[in-house]
């Protein structure tokens, strides 16, 4: 593993505090925002669940640049899941380790690892994971400038979510796609999927990302109608 670069070290030191402050920190935000909360959060530094106090130290392992260490500890915690039969968290742990493997610009080892966690949730019909996990790969993918191939995993990401009840994860998708059709110039498949993810943020009660998005809509709605004229 190659040093850190300085932008990077310091992007770990914001990560880690949040990490550090665990589930309080996100308990008082649930006040103000919808946050999804599906035990993939950090637990707190004084966790009482042997795997708990495994996901704390690979964060803690995070922060102090011990990479391979924490990998480990995520594997750990990985396999007292599994023996729990608490795929859910297997799965999202799995994600985890699959950012890790982003952050460091390994895209071979995190979608990999993407999609085990993808394997995961299909086996436990969790649509909303399932798509988390595939756009997680789109993304992956659209930051390395591979459009054709970001492309394709955002569709069967939102492709996964259509049916699903309305959730942040799925608006983001929706919303995530339309970044995706405005930057390759679909603008219709943009406006259609930015309307998707409104609608969603709107039913789930999350003004943020309403507010947000309603502007792009316009703006795209503005720009096709100069194009028709």
């Amino acid at each position: 593993m190659s040093k850190t670069p300085l932008s990077q070290a310091k992007i770990i030191l914001i990560l880690s505090v949040i990490l550090i402050l665990g589930g309080s920190l996100w308990v008082g935000l649930e006040k103000f925002f919808h946050v999804e909360i599906e035990g993939a959060i950090t637990p707190p530094i004084d966790a009482k669940d042997e795997a708990d106090r495994l996901i704390q130290t690979a964060s803690q392992n995070f922060f102090y640049h011990e990479y391979d260490l924490a990998v480990e500890n995520y594997q750990k915690a990985i396999v007292l899941f599994e023996q729990r039969k608490n795929f859910k968290r297997a799965a999202r742990t799995y994600e985890s380790i699959g950012d890790l493997h982003k952050f460091f610009h390994e895209a071979r080892e995190a979608e990999d690892t993407y999609l085990l966690a993808v394997n995961y949730h299909q086996k436990l019909n969790n649509k909303i994971g399932e798509g988390r996990a595939l756009k997680r790969i789109g993304d992956l993918h659209m930051e390395s400038s591979q459009l054709a191939e970001a492309g394709k995993w955002f569709g069967k990401a939102a492709e996964v979510v259509q049916g699903a009840e309305p959730h942040i994860v799925k608006a983001k998708i929706y919303e995530t796609q339309g970044h995706y059709f405005k930057k390759t110039e679909r603008i219709s498949e943009a406006l259609d999927s930015f309307q998707k993810a409104k609608d969603t943020f709107d039913r789930i009660g999350y003004p943020l990302g309403y507010d947000n998005i309603s502007p792009m809509i316009e703006s795209l709605k503005h720009r096709q109608k100069k194009e028709l004229n």
